[in-house]
Formats: structure tokens, sequence, C-alpha cells
């Protein structure tokens, strides 16, 4: 019977949930006391917690919370079997159940719940569900028509495929029985963690509908997540980016370690495997938070968040690894609360981590912060729920997986930026091979190497190629009048200049200080090169208005078809070159001219 002593009741978790509405939970009393004084066959059995009416299962209703409608008792050595407690019901201390009950079973304690159903019409079929995964054992007992005793169990000692229900949660089948209420008495075993969880009575379909609705969004983050996994180690094999492969590892441990305190794991992926179902959360939890740790570091490295907090970092994900492991070979209360305690320190060192890059003024830092924030916030709830301070509930299971959901995008926006960043400067770093740093023209080695090939294409082919040899004039004066910043700009621009001129199969280089060169592949008559030269002349007197007021570029420009046969100069790369240099410096000594033609 109900425990009325008012101490008892002080130190129970007080009710949020209310019972039924008025009128039902007064009808269904009146029927269950009218049953007992007519001492009819469908009298409510003397074996359950008397006092609480009978949860009435008719069409009304598709879901009823056992809030408020079922008795609790905890066995404090386990060692009482259902058909103890049944007999000693009325000596033993249950209290009525509230909505956000929760307490810690210390050692071999077990939690006693009973409650009795009354199932209206036999061809339903309703079933009981624990809503939370990743309890140790649930057992589910009640007599048969015959008075035998009938068993249900689940829980994460077992493997999935040997549940009464293979499910996410534990379900049970309630009886089909019209005859009367039945009594039912569920026994749970949970070691360490402090155990909060609803018990809900479904009918059939609407379990069914809402196992449809979660599976649908649980597949889509997990969808999700693969996807993820797969473009981040393409990117890394691609790319060659360490940032990519972290971020692979971590977001599949997390990945995994959701599925296993969700349910999903033990459903899908081991449903065979007793002794992983009951480790995976245990073990797949503190590898993730270890995993997301060291992928901060690895982003934001050392530089950017000092050499204590990196030393920390390292320091604190080998104590985790360590008591993981210690977990697992001698299980305690204390080692547990010393894995939540390195949890909640991780996390609060990943936050001084990325505030402490915050500040480098980085965009790709800052998704990344971003996107790690919800995780964060989320994860504290799990950590509050294995303290005791909060009971299970939507949030302490779901939480973490919406947060992961927000994540995810953030945070591969902020990796490819960072990838495209250093992608780029790479890129940049090997063109300085190739080009000449201030105009992005081939530079001078690169184009003799280009100038040598050219005379031997010319050769073997027998056609003429085309040289043109450009300076600006006028550079040393925009150096004295305007300083090196004009004189500069006014580089880029004849730089510039030539690109515009040049064809695909063109080449344009700087060669000199203030001298470019344009090389015209094959076969090219005199004409085309003359109007190429026109064109850089004519351009360069444009105004522009990354130049002073009232200034041009002064180009001065010497034409030559290549190879030139009748000075012996042969394949001689430089040769030619310096034979159009004599040209341009006497050139250069006649002001009104701008362009001299060698051999066209």
């Amino acid at each position: 019977m109900l425990d009325t002593n008012p101490v008892a009741r002080a130190t129970a978790p007080h009710a949020h949930t209310p019972l039924q509405t008025p009128a039902r939970r007064f009808m269904a009393w009146l029927l269950w006391l009218t049953l007992s004084l007519c001492g009819s066959a469908f009298a409510v059995p003397a074996t359950t917690p008397s006092g609480l009416p009978p949860v009435v299962l008719d069409g009304s209703m598709k879901s009823v919370s056992l809030a408020q409608r079922s008795a609790w008792w905890v066995d404090p050595g386990g060692q009482l079997t259902v058909q103890d407690v049944e007999q000693r019901q009325a000596d033993l201390p249950f209290g009525l159940r509230a909505g956000q009950h929760r307490l810690r079973l210390e050692g071999k304690a077990a939690l006693w719940i009973g409650f009795t159903a009354w199932t209206q019409d036999n061809r339903s079929h309703w079933e009981l569900e624990l809503a939370r995964s990743g309890t140790d054992r649930v057992s589910l007992f009640h007599r048969g028509a015959d008075g035998s005793w009938r068993e249900q169990h689940a829980g994460d000692r077992l493997p999935v495929s040997a549940w009464a229900s293979p499910d996410r949660y534990p379900v049970f089948k309630l009886a089909s029985r019209s005859d009367g209420p039945v009594a039912y008495w569920v026994r749970i075993e949970h070691a360490r963690v402090p155990f909060s969880g609803e018990l809900f009575i479904h009918s059939h379909d609407q379990l069914r509908e809402q196992r449809i609705l979660q599976q649908f969004m649980l597949g889509a983050y997990f969808g999700m997540t693969l996807l993820l996994v797969v473009v981040a180690v393409a990117n890394a094999l691609v790319f060659r980016d360490s940032s990519f492969a972290a971020y692979a590892v971590y977001i599949t441990l997390l990945g995994l370690s959701l599925a296993a305190s969700l349910g999903v794991g033990g459903q899908f992926l081991w449903p065979d495997s007793a002794r992983w179902n009951g480790s995976a959360e245990f073990v797949l939890m503190p590898l993730a938070v270890v995993a997301g740790l060291l992928f901060v570091r690895h982003l934001v490295q050392p530089r950017r968040i000092g050499r204590w907090l990196d030393r920390l970092a390292l320091t604190l994900a080998a104590v985790m690894l360590g008591l993981t492991a210690w977990d697992q070979v001698a299980p305690s209360q204390w080692s547990f609360e010393a894995i939540t305690t390195t949890g909640a320190l991780t996390m609060l060192l990943v936050y001084v981590m990325l505030w402490t890059a915050w500040r480098s003024q980085e965009g790709w830092v800052r998704w990344v912060a971003l996107g790690i924030l919800p995780v964060l916030l989320a994860g504290a709830l799990p950590v509050m729920r294995n303290f005791g301070l909060i009971s299970s509930g939507f949030l302490s299971q779901y939480g973490m997986v919406i947060a992961a959901a927000i994540e995810a995008p953030l945070l591969i926006y902020g990796l490819l930026q960072r990838s495209s960043m250093q992608h780029e400067s790479q890129t940049r770093a090997k063109a300085l091979t190739l080009t000449e740093p201030l105009t992005g023209l081939t530079n001078r080695h690169n184009f003799m190497l280009r100038l040598h090939e050219s005379l031997i294409r010319a050769q073997r082919y027998r056609h003429r190629n085309a040289l043109l040899l450009i300076d600006l004039d006028n550079h040393t004066w925009f150096d004295q009048e305007h300083g090196r910043e004009v004189a500069d700009s006014a580089l880029v621009l004849t730089g510039s200049l030539l690109r515009s001129v040049a064809r695909d199969v063109d080449t344009a280089a700087r060669v000199d200080d203030h001298s470019f060169a344009l090389l015209m592949e094959g076969p090219v008559r005199s004409a085309q090169a003359v109007a190429a030269a026109t064109s850089i002349v004519a351009g360069g007197l444009r105004p522009s208005s990354q130049l002073p007021v009232a200034t041009t570029l002064r180009c001065k420009v010497v034409v030559a078809l290549l190879p030139e046969e009748t000075l012996g100069l042969q394949e001689n790369a430089q040769a030619h070159l310096d034979w159009l240099r004599i040209a341009l410096d006497e050139l250069k000594k006649t002001p009104p001219k701008s362009i001299q033609t060698l051999n066209c």
C-alpha cells in the first residue's frame, strides 16, 4: 500500500504532472471500488499496490503517462523476487511516483514500480515504454490468466536482439485481457548513473507512429554525419589537409556516441553484443570529447592559444583516456564521476581555447567557434543529468543531436574557408617559382626557357616567331616625382596591358626593372607583330585612374621576327634578347619615336 508517512513523502520528489482529469479519475476509482465491494470475478487483484485506481485503456486515448498512476519502492539489496514484493507489498513503503522522479540506485539496489491497467477491448494492443535508453536492466512481470508469472526483459546488459521487443527504448507488451485490471511490476537495475525516466503506455499504432517519426529525424542526422565524414576524408586526401582528417575522426566518434546514447547503436549496429551494448556509451562519449579537444587544438594551433593552454589540453586528453581505460577495467562510482568531471573541464577548456583564438580576427576561426558553441552548451545537460541535478528528458537526450546538426554546416564552412586560405597561400608560393610577384607575369628565368623552346620549334617547323621588348620609358620619372608606390602601379598597369594584347599561346614577362617582353608564338607575320606593338603604345597613352592626373604610360617597343639567321644567333635565347636590348637602348635616345622594327 502507499506510504502515508509525511516524512517519507517529504523525501520523495515532488509531483509536477497532474493525475488524470477529475471526472475520469473519479469514474475509474468508483468502478474499481464497486467491483471490489461486489467481489465479482472482475475485481482488482489484491496483489497490487492499493490506493491507486487502475489505468483504463480504451479507444479514447493513444498514450498515457504513468506519472502519478504508479507506486515505487527501492529494494536496497536487490534480492527480492517479484513474488516476494507482491506478498509483502502491504508492509513495504511504496510511494507515489511523480513525473520528474529521479534517484540513485546504490550498489545492487533495484527499483520496483507497480501499477494496474485495465484493457477495455481484448482486440487492442498496448505496450509499455521506458522513454530513455541506457538503462542497465528492465523487467516487466505480470500474472497470466492461469496465475503463472509472465516475464519480459530489456536493457543494456542484454543484447538488443534478446529483448522482449527489440527497439531503441525498452518496450514491453501488456496483456490483451479485458476481464479485469492486471497488476504489473517493473524492476529496474541501473548502477552509477542516477535513474530518471518516464513510463508510458501507448497503443501499438501510436508507438509505431512515434518510432517512424523518430527514425526519420535520426536517420536524417546520421545520414548527414556519414556524408560529412566522406566529404572530410575526401578533402583530407585531395588537399593533404590534416584538419579534415581530425574533423572526420571527431564527427565519427560523436556520431557513434550519440548512436549509443540514443539506442540506435544497440538496435542497428551491435544488436547481438551484450558487453559492448553496456559499455559503448561509457567508451565512445569520452573518446568523442578527447577527439573534439584535439581537433580544436589542431585547428587553432598553440601559437594562438599560448603554451600553457596547449599543455593543459594535452594533459586533459591523456587523463580522460586513462580514466576511460580504468573505468572499463574496474568500473565504479568514483571512476564514472571522475570521467564526468574531466569531461566538464574539457568542454570548459575548449570554450577558453576558442575564445582566445577568436581574438585573432580570422574569419574561419569565428565560424569554427560558432559551430562548436551549441555542442558545448548541449553537452552540459548530460553532465548535469549524470550528477543528478536534472531528470532525463527530451533536451538531455536529444539536445546533443540538435546541437550537432547546427554545428555541422558551420564547422564544415569554417574548415573550407581555412583550407581555401591555406590552398591559396600554397598556390601563390608555388606560383612564385614561375611568375614575378609584382605584376604576375612570367618571371625572367621561366621566360628564357620558353624563348629557347620557341626558337627550337621555329627552326624545326621553319616558321617565324615574334619577340617584342618593351620599356616603360617614364618609370624613373614616376619614381622621382610621385614615389615608389605610383611607380609600382605603373609597372602593374604595363603588365596588365601586355596581358590584354597577348594571345592564349603568347608569353608576357618582366625581364628587367622596368622592361617587359612579349613572345608571340608562330607562325607570325610582321604585320601582326607591328600591330601588337602599336596596341601596346596606344594603350599606354590612355589615361588611368590609378595614375596621377594628366600622366600616362610612355612605352618604347622593339619588334623582331625570330629566329634571326643572318646574325648566326641560332637557338641562343640570350643572344636574341641582347640583340633587341641594344636596339631598345638606341630607341630610347630618340624621344619622338616609340616603335623600332629590326627585321620586319
